[in-house]
């Protein structure tokens, strides 16, 4: 394994940012940075090891002196063992990964200089990493910590504290479980870090090939030229490369995975033989055959090992990969359950001897407690890791099958089939299946190792919290990382029956035709409130009526939710006001809950019901998703939800308050139009603090901002999100995050287009998320159309191809994600034919042709949210341009002024003067032209293209040139140049 691959490993999450930055060293060798930049940026890594490894050192003496004291308390007064056993394990685990922290950091110091020395031809590694060494103290970690892996050592087995005994002494006595004994040995023969024989020269190969493929990418700017063929065989190379890098760092899935290359491989002999065969015919005839046995034209066929192979057979091979598949998961899955049973079981037991007020209170009996703690939590974490492989296991084939599909359908186009095999491919039980029993399972284990206590219950009917709430975007690749690093410090919190990890939520938020409550919501107005009825589960029994607050809008973070719970049949007398408060006190009195509850929650009662009654509000949107939350019962100093399969459904079908006599909500057997609902691409993560919320508990920490598997999304909320999309022609805002490159394509789904309203989809109480069904089409949408929207649905059929999409995002919005348009960083429109061939339209007022490639341009990796000073940036910028402008016709003011008439020198400057004059009025023109387009592209969060490059280049010149002509002219005029 290379080294780059071992610390991406190896480091532990919560540290990650404190690492040395391996990656970014190669990347300086691969620029050729000179060798005092290259020692510059070594310093500065080294700096912030140094830094880290001080800090975290000086903790871990804390805690080691701490356990000292614990340990001689014990001796004397008996203390629990529970206590010192959870002390000494977290301690243990912090100066483990200290130890490795440092090992992996000096090593990738010194790994990262003998690859500059032999790639750049130096000598650094001989000298200057020797002076590093002597300069900073993590390089020394063997040493320094020596007391410390001793010291801890004790806290295991006592006959291991002698001050006499060795490192490899220490390790011996020892039990074989002791998290530090790789560390202890480590320590005892120094040996440094090494992989493979041919780790080093695979790295250099990478680096070369690297360099040899940005001179063949410097070289092949002619794009256009290539065609869309092309284009996909290099992506299919490369996923190959890919696809074979994770195969063989894997060993025990080598013959477990998708043969790729083969099945690649064998269709490309086969597509030759094919030939350009025509598309797949819609007329056939019953009285005659298309390929009659044993002619020309028949199924294309090759020999491979001295046997004919078709077409057909190659279909036989590609059902056995996934049975193999099937089987393998089938078998991993198996076999990670009933090692989570044996460990549940295990878990429980050493929690009841660890709670037994009766058991021997003694330093032995702690430590045997200890070193049974180390090998519960191995075996947990093996678990965990176990399924993480096999869902990455599990992506690589259903990625492999996908990419093999569509090369079949791109070489073979007369017998189509990726769409009839990505259904049988969904339709799997490794994809279909619900496997997140196995978290649970494993939640459970690691809370009774932690030896959760669980709060005390909120019994209170109208149950206000008030909390700090931050959400943020997790990719669909981490959510089962995520899962599992949340898990190991909370317990999945599960007040239903089942054996899911996740339960169903659906919502019902309410505005007006105004839409009053989403625009308070979105301007943060305080007191603004966003008004919902939720239930839980399938089967709608009871349903929470809640009112969340906005409170402080200088802060933007905190507020209050309050609820009271109503019977499903009461919902709709609620809301049209048949249904009184008296009766609601009455129905709380029959089933005895206290006067205190009861006054609040008809407070509440009332008050809703005046809101909803005096802004006309009803159902407007609906939000439905799986929530896995995650908190210790009772408990809500940290409690983290985390909602998959999120989608949002137009509710604005039932009325509005008095008007609201039959249904309160959709009724999930009648279809709903594409254009009524959306999906949300990500998972979304809440994580709520109550008590110090500046600190958060450092894992919680690390998760958030140093995993690299969360975005935070500064106020997002699911209903400003569905009713800018399904509302549009209702809504005067959108939030900032609408038009994120990630959530386009969903966005543009749920367009109100011709292509749309044509489509439909059934939106039930399934646990899964909706899937789309056939059905008849509309003949007009019920959705009406901004402005902008008009202009899309009215636009040419040129700009239809190109600029069909969701109003919210712009007739052209540059949308990188689905490929047919953006725009590059020199503002040119990108479009592709229908070859897949790149073009452009130059937008710099047609004085430079198109370019004969377009630059690539990275899609942003969070939203963008515009503030009130980037409009301002841009008024500033235009008055820059007219301060310009006002100084060139001063300038040429004064030379008409001063020149002389009867002479050549005069008529130059006046020349000069006028074309001074029409210099001016070019900067001032093109700064009101530059101001506009900026603006608007700022309204549309467009996030390229705002550069100009055409008209400042040539103004410059211009003014170059008549200042060189005045200059000259003068020169002439006086003979020469001055003395």
């Amino acid at each position: 394994m290379k080294f780059g691959q071992l610390l991406e490993q190896a480091m532990r999450k919560d540290w990650a940012a404190n690492y040395v930055n391996y990656k970014r060293a190669k990347d300086q060798i691969e620029s050729q940075s000179d060798v005092p930049s290259y020692k510059a940026f070594i310093e500065n890594e080294c700096t912030k090891v140094e830094r880290f490894f001080v800090l975290k050192r000086d903790e871990v003496s804390q805690q080691s002196e701490q356990l000292t004291q614990m340990m001689t308390d014990k001796r004397k007064k008996e203390q629990n063992v529970s206590v010192f056993v959870r002390a000494s394990w977290g301690h243990t685990e912090d100066l483990r990964g200290l130890y490795d922290f440092c090992k992996l950091c000096s090593e990738g110091i010194r790994k990262s200089l003998k690859k500059y020395d032999k790639v750049l031809k130096n000598k650094l590694q001989t000298t200057y990493f020797e002076s590093l060494k002597g300069k900073y103290s993590f390089f020394q970690y063997r040493d320094n910590l020596t007391e410390l892996l001793k010291a801890c050592a004790g806290f295991w087995n006592e006959s291991a504290t002698g001050a006499a005994a060795t490192s490899a002494d220490i390790v011996e006595s020892l039990p074989a479980t002791y998290p530090l004994s790789a560390q202890m040995q480590d320590q005892a023969t120094g040996e440094e870090i090494h992989s493979e024989s041919d780790v080093e020269g695979d790295d250099e190969k990478d680096e070369d090939s690297k360099s040899a493929k940005k001179k063949k990418d410097k070289g092949d700017v002619a794009m256009s030229e290539i065609s869309a063929e092309e284009a996909d065989e290099d992506l299919d190379l490369e996923f190959q490369r890919n696809f074979t890098k994770q195969r063989m760092s894997k060993p025990q899935w080598r013959s477990q995975l998708a043969d790729y290359r083969t099945l690649s491989s064998l269709l490309k002999e086969l597509s030759v033989v094919a030939g350009s065969s025509n598309a797949f015919s819609a007329i056939t005839s019953l009285s005659t055959s298309d390929h009659p046995d044993q002619a020309y034209g028949a199924s294309p066929e090759i020999i491979v090992d001295g046997k004919p192979f078709k077409e057909v057979d190659w279909f036989k091979l590609f059902d056995k990969e996934i049975d193999i598949v099937t089987r393998q998961t089938n078998r991993e899955i198996a076999r990670v359950r009933s090692a989570l049973t044996k460990l549940r079981d295990s878990c429980e037991q050493w929690n009841r001897e660890m709670t037994d007020p009766n058991a021997e209170q003694s330093g032995v009996r702690a430590r045997a407690m200890l070193t049974r703690l180390s090998e519960l939590e191995a075996k947990a974490r093996l678990c965990g890791q176990d399924f993480l492989d096999l869902e990455k296991f599990v992506n690589l084939n259903y990625q492999a099958f996908e990419k093999l599909l569509k090369s079949h359908d791109r070489l073979m186009p007369a017998t189509p089939c990726h769409q009839f095999y990505m259904a049988k491919l969904r339709n799997q039980e490794w994809i279909r299946n619900d496997f997140s029993d196995i978290f649970v399972a494993l939640s459970d284990c690691h809370s009774l190792l932690r030896q959760d206590d669980s709060g005390k219950a909120n019994d209170d009917v109208n149950q206000n919290f008030v909390r700090n709430t931050k959400k943020y975007w997790v990719p669909l690749e981490h959510v089962s990382s995520v899962k599992h690093l949340v898990l190991q410090h909370l317990p999945v919190f599960r007040m239903w029956t089942g054996s899911g990890d996740a339960q169903l939520v659906n919502s019902v938020y309410f505005d007006n035709r105004q839409m009053q409550l989403y625009h308070g919501r979105m301007d943060k107005t305080p007191g603004a409130i966003a008004l919902r009825l939720r239930w839980y589960g399938t089967e709608i029994k009871t349903v929470y009526v809640e009112r969340k607050t906005h409170l402080d809008a200088w802060t933007g973070h905190v507020s209050v939710k309050e609820r009271f719970v109503l019977d499903e049949p009461l919902v709709v007398p609620f809301l049209n006001g048949s249904y009184t408060v008296n009766e609601f006190a009455d129905d709380m009195q029959r089933k005895n809950k206290k006067e205190s509850d009861i006054e609040g929650a008809c407070e509440l009662f009332t008050q809703i019901a005046r809101v909803i009654e005096s802004k006309q509000l009803g159902p407007t949107v609906r939000t439905q998703y799986m929530r896995t939350a995650f908190q210790i019962p009772f408990d809500s100093s940290v409690r983290i939800s985390l909602d998959t399969n999120l989608c949002m459904v137009r509710e604005d079908v039932c009325g509005y308050a008095s008007t609201i006599t039959d249904r309160w909500r959709r009724d999930e057997r009648v279809p709903v139009k594409a254009s009524e609902h959306t999906h949300f691409p990500h998972a979304v993560l809440e994580v709520k603090l109550q008590g110090d919320v500046e600190n958060p508990p450092a894992w919680v920490h690390a998760l958030l901002h140093e995993s690299g598997m969360t975005t935070e999304v500064f106020k997002f909320s699911k209903f400003i999100h569905g009713g800018a999309v399904l509302l549009t022609e209702l809504v005067a805002a959108a939030p900032y995050w609408i038009d994120d490159v990630s959530i386009r394509e969903s966005v543009n789904a749920s367009a109100p287009t011709a292509t749309n309203r044509s489509k439909e989809s059934l939106i039930g109480s399934d646990a899964r998320p909706p899937r789309k069904a056939r059905g008849k089409e509309d003949d007009q949408s019920s959705v009406g159309f901004s402005e902008m929207g008009e202009q899309l649905l009215h636009a040419s059929p040129e700009e239809a191809e190109y600029g069909e999409g969701h109003p919210l995002l712009g007739k052209l919005r540059p949308n990188r994600s689905r490929g047919p348009g953006g725009t590059d960083f020199l503002g040119r429109t990108v479009k592709r034919d229908s070859t897949g061939t790149a073009g452009e339209e130059c937008s710099c007022c047609g004085l430079f042709p198109p370019a004969s490639s377009p630059s690539k341009t990275l899609p942003r990796k969070a939203p963008v949210r515009i503030e009130p000073k980037t409009y301002f940036a841009n008024e500033r910028t235009f008055l820059s341009w007219l301060q310009m402008s006002v100084t060139l016709g001063s300038i040429s003011s004064a030379m008409t002024v001063l020149s002389e008439d009867d002479t050549a020198h005069g008529a130059v400057m006046q020349a000069m003067s006028v074309f001074l004059t029409l210099l001016a009025g070019l900067f001032t023109v093109y700064a009101m032209y530059i101001f506009n387009v900026r603006r608007n592209a700022i309204r549309r969060r467009e996030d390229g293209g705002l550069e100009g490059v055409a008209l400042p280049l040539v103004l410059s010149l211009s003014l170059v040139f008549s200042l060189v002509a005045v200059l000259v002219a003068t020169f002439a005029s006086e003979g020469g140049p001055p003395p």
